[in-house]
């Protein structure tokens, strides 16, 4: 299937490789203004999901992150089945 004559497994590679470069300058730009020493150390808040099947691993040690980390989650789980579904429909 073609948008504006692009095929779209090509659109949707390009804009994946796109979010890994801005990932990673995301986490490069942190690191460098990060605080150094010891003062910086200790405080820090994380969160993730880890699908495996249908089965979702949720973990975290600040209740809002955990939280965002649900939401994120489910908003790619959808996307993902939207863009299976998609072709399928012949959309």
């Amino acid at each position: 299937m073609a948008v504006n004559g692009v095929d779209l497994l090509t659109l949707s590679i390009l804009l994946a490789f796109i979010l890994v470069v801005v990932g990673v300058m995301l986490i490069i730009a942190d690191a460098a203004r990060g605080k150094g020493g010891e003062e910086g150390r200790g405080n820090a808040k994380y969160g993730g999901v880890i699908v495996i099947g249908p089965v979702p691993i949720v973990f975290g040690n600040d209740s809002s992150v955990v939280k965002w980390a649900i939401v994120l989650t489910i908003v790619v789980v959808l996307v993902f089945a939207l863009l299976i579904l998609l072709p399928m429909m012949g959309v």
